[in-house]
C-alpha cells in the first residue's frame, strides 16, 4: 500500500462512485445496443473495445459509398466499387481538436488509401458532416503534416479547413 502523509477521502471516492455506477451501467448497455446494430453493417470486421466514434465513421461512409469495411490489417477501412480504398478518421464534438485527424502512420507507397474521408459528429453522436478528399491532391498540396510527441516525430496528421474545404463536402446532416 502506498504510504502518504496526505489523508484520503476514500468516502467520497465510494459515494460517486456509487452516484455514477447506476448511468455507467445505463450507458454501458446503450453503446452494447449500438453495438449490436452496427455488427451486421460491419461487413464481417471486428467492432473491438468500444470505439462508438470510429465505429459510426466507418459504417456512415460505407453506407455513403456504397462500399464495404475491410479488416484492420490494411491501411484504409472501407473499399468501393470502383476501388477506391478510403481511410476514415472521424471526430466529435466542436472541442479545439476537432478539425484534426488521428494519427495516420504513413502517406506514401504501396498499400496507401485512395481517398480521405473526414467524419464529423455532434456531440450527441449524430453525423454532421463527411468530406472526402483525393489522397494523391492531400499529398500533392503538403496537407498531412508531421506529428511530434515529445520533440519525436510519431506519424501524420491531416487538418480539416472548413472554410478552404468546400469543395470536398460530400455530405451534410439536415439536422
Amino acid at each position: 500500500m502506498l504510504t502518504t502523509k496526505a489523508r484520503l477521502n476514500i468516502k467520497a471516492l465510494n459515494q460517486l462512485e456509487l452516484d455514477l455506477g447506476k448511468y455507467f451501467d445505463q450507458l454501458f448497455a446503450l453503446q452494447a445496443q449500438v453495438k449490436r446494430t452496427l455488427i451486421p453493417h460491419a461487413d464481417g470486421k471486428l467492432l473491438k473495445g468500444y470505439e462508438l466514434v470510429g465505429w459510426l465513421g466507418e459504417v456512415y461512409v460505407k453506407l455513403l459509398y456504397n462500399g464495404r469495411i475491410v479488416s484492420d490489417k490494411y491501411e484504409h477501412d472501407v473499399e468501393t466499387e470502383w476501388g477506391w480504398r478510403i481511410s476514415v478518421k472521424t471526430r466529435r464534438g466542436n472541442g479545439s481538436g476537432w478539425k484534426q485527424s488521428s494519427a495516420i502512420p504513413r502517406f506514401e507507397g504501396e498499400g496507401c488509401p485512395t481517398h480521405l474521408a473526414f467524419v464529423h459528429l455532434h456531440n450527441n453522436y449524430r453525423l454532421d458532416r463527411i468530406w472526402l478528399y483525393s489522397w494523391r491532391d492531400l499529398c500533392a498540396s503538403s496537407r498531412f503534416k508531421q506529428k511530434f510527441v515529445r520533440g519525436e516525430f510519431r506519424s501524420y496528421i491531416f487538418k480539416l479547413d472548413e472554410a478552404k474545404d468546400m469543395a470536398y463536402l460530400a455530405y451534410c446532416s439536415a439536422n
